[in-house]
């Protein structure tokens, strides 16, 4: 009689078994922004790219400016994502008007590029609340006609790290000696942020 150690299935069929099998999804960036009022963030949308409609950083149009005339809007931005952003940047789009330039009597002023007319002028700083003295040199735009070139503020410390906030102020004037060409208009401008790892 012969004898056997083991099964005899060990010989014929060979198994191995992964008990570890993870994988993790990468930190992101989610930026929100509040005007006090109204907040939106990247995130109501699954792209992570959203429009916000309800918070107008030029003050809107129920209280309008006279001449010598001014406003002044404070927003907070804020990483509320798990990743670190290195850059945030502005980028404005094209400036239109209600009437359009030239029409009407007495025809209307280009609110979007008369340069003694209607002045934009927007900065940002660190902090849940606006500190002129502490504003980011690299995204700031001084008092002009509404802007066109995109602006890029870059990290050099913690102040777009997960967590952090930071606030920009728009200060939106009608010149003292605004010509009459420029009453009843309109103008609007959209605005891009981008806030990137």
């Amino acid at each position: 009689m012969l004898g056997t150690s083991g099964a005899l299935a060990s010989w014929t069929s060979a198994v191995v078994g992964n008990d570890t099998n993870t994988v993790a999804t990468a930190k992101a960036v989610i930026l929100s922004e509040t005007d006090g009022i109204s907040t939106c963030r990247t995130s109501d949308q699954i792209t992570n790219v959203s429009t916000c409609s309800s918070i107008n950083t030029y003050g809107g149009t129920t209280s309008t400016l006279m001449p010598g005339g001014s406003r002044t809007v404070d927003v907070t931005f804020s990483n509320i994502g798990a990743a670190h952003a290195a850059t945030f940047a502005l980028a404005p789009g094209a400036c239109s008007q209600t009437p359009t330039a030239s029409s009407g009597t007495p025809a209307a002023t280009n609110l979007c590029t008369a340069a003694s007319e209607l002045t934009v002028a927007i900065s940002c700083s660190p902090g849940a609340t606006y500190a002129g003295g502490s504003a980011w040199v690299d995204l700031a735009y001084a008092a002009g006609v509404p802007p066109t070139a995109t602006k890029t503020h870059t990290a050099t410390g913690a102040e777009l790290n997960a967590g952090a906030q930071w606030t920009c102020r728009f200060t939106v004037a009608l010149n003292a000696a605004a010509s009459i060409a420029s009453q009843n208009v309109t103008a609007s401008q959209p605005l891009t942020w981008t806030l990137a790892s």
